[in-house]
């Protein structure tokens, strides 16, 4: 028994599989609810006076506070894990939602809407994110391929259902509806039990690395119980406690430029999209289509959306291509589509355009999920991911802002969408040049070590 080493792993399916759809249910509601906002209230908007810029940042603001508390969330899921942040999540976002009902007001909807209900957002992302990548290790892509499948039906459904209950609710009664809707948070967050009580035992044969190895899935680490142990040995030193802070925050993750140009990318990239698919329903009524053709539009995107989100792990499988990898594909679709947007007028020109978007979007919403869990550790990954959340939220509620001031100095969106592109052409420069990088100092270092190597032969 010495020579074999005993660990507890990640069951990689079984009660996994429920994860998955907790978060699948989730994201369901959620997902779609914020992308139709501006389907629901933009006559209401109209009404009560709103400027562009004051639209935009009430969505801005809803999809980006909850994420500038991304640090935070990654703190509270080390200390209380992610099922009790989950129940936390579903009551500021149910609450949220539900006061937006009574909104009547610019700062009434900030508060409810683009604050508590944020708030709820952000946390809920953080919580059903963690859990489903504590689950699974080898068969993540999977994981993730069958809850946002499951969560692209909510694509195709809720923008139909709104649009008809729009017609015999006002714009009040449906966000009091999906309040309600809402509701079934609670239900999924008590799904998410802690990975140890389902992990499997695995044994191997023991290695000398293995005597001085830590088990990333040890069931006495923070991850499997999903808490932490803030009792540290407490030294006078300033020095001393500022080391422990940053090592609890895992600050020195910032000491990778490989991780801090992902973080930048991943930050452009969902500024893009978020705010893209946010203003859609404004862009389309511009372009002078009606409800019922904007609902359709949606609904083809969510259709084209669902179908690649379950083809998208076996087209990388089949393409052997990394996460980030087919995350740039995907974003240069979005930048072609975005762009024959611009010139297009016949409607159905117009849906082949969403069928486009919904392909790069069922891909991208596949493995822009695993771009950080591929390069950081498990025990890094709370922290991690919320850097991410940070970095996302300031960029999608900075420029949130300044694409409503453009679309007011402009009266369209032309620009707006403009903006996007070159915003997300930026990311592929990046991640390219890092690439290029990378490629020709691996190149380097076996020159340098033959060249070591003769010189000692001489």
């Amino acid at each position: 028994m010495k020579n074999v080493k005993i660990t507890k792993i990640p069951p990689d399916g079984g009660y996994g599989w429920v994860i998955a759809i907790a978060m699948a249910i989730n994201s369901f509601i959620y997902i779609p609810m914020m992308h139709c906002f501006g389907l629901i209230f933009k006559d209401t908007f109209s009404e009560l006076g709103l400027s562009g810029a004051q639209g935009s940042l009430i969505m801005n603001l809803h999809a980006a506070f909850g994420l500038l508390t991304g640090l935070l969330n990654g703190v509270l899921l080390k200390m209380f894990g992610y099922r009790k942040i989950a129940l936390v999540a579903a009551v500021f976002y149910f609450s949220g939602v539900t006061l937006t009902s009574l909104a009547r007001s610019f700062q009434f909807f900030i508060i409810s809407y683009g604050i508590i209900a944020s708030l709820g957002l952000g946390m809920s992302r953080a919580s059903y994110s963690l859990a489903l990548n504590t689950y699974f290790r080898k068969r993540r892509s999977k994981a993730m391929s069958v809850a946002v499948t499951i969560t692209g039906f909510g694509s195709i459904v809720i923008p139909q259902l709104i649009n008809l209950l729009m017609k015999f609710y006002t714009p009040e009664g449906v966000i009091l509806i999906f309040g309600g809707i809402c509701a079934h948070f609670f239900v999924t967050a008590l799904l998410l039990q802690p990975v140890k009580w389902h992990m499997k035992v695995e044994e191997e044969p023991l290695t000398v690395q293995d005597r001085n190895s830590k088990d990333e899935y040890n069931c006495d680490t923070e991850i499997c119980d999903s808490t932490l142990s803030l009792n540290q040995n407490e030294e006078p030193a300033k020095n001393q406690r500022l080391s422990n802070i940053a090592k609890f925050f895992d600050f020195d993750l910032l000491k990778d430029p490989i991780f801090v140009n992902i973080l930048i990318g991943l930050a452009f990239a969902v500024f893009s999209e978020l705010n893209f698919t946010i203003l859609i329903p404004f862009i389309l009524n511009d372009l002078g289509l009606t409800n019922d053709q904007i609902a359709t539009f949606l609904s083809t995107a969510g259709v084209a959306d669902i179908a690649f989100r379950f083809l998208a792990p076996y087209i990388g499988e089949c393409l052997k291509t990394p996460p980030r990898q087919m995350y740039i594909f995907t974003l240069i679709v979005l930048i072609i589509m975005r762009s024959i947007l611009l010139i297009s007028t016949h409607f159905y020109a117009i849906l082949g355009i969403a069928a486009g978007l919904g392909i790069a979007k069922g891909v991208r919403r596949v493995y822009v999920g695993l771009i950080i869990p591929s390069h950081v550790s498990l025990e890094k990954l709370p922290s991690a991911s919320g850097m991410e959340m940070m970095a996302n939220g300031f960029c999608i509620l900075s420029g949130g802002f300044i694409l409503g001031i453009v679309r007011d100095l402009t009266g369209s969106y032309y620009f707006c969408i403009v903006i996007m592109n070159s915003v997300t052409f930026l990311t592929i420069v990046l991640w390219t040049i890092e690439g290029i990088i990378f490629k020709y100092s691996k190149k380097n270092v076996p020159e340098a070590s033959d060249s070591l190597n003769k010189n000692n032969k001489v």
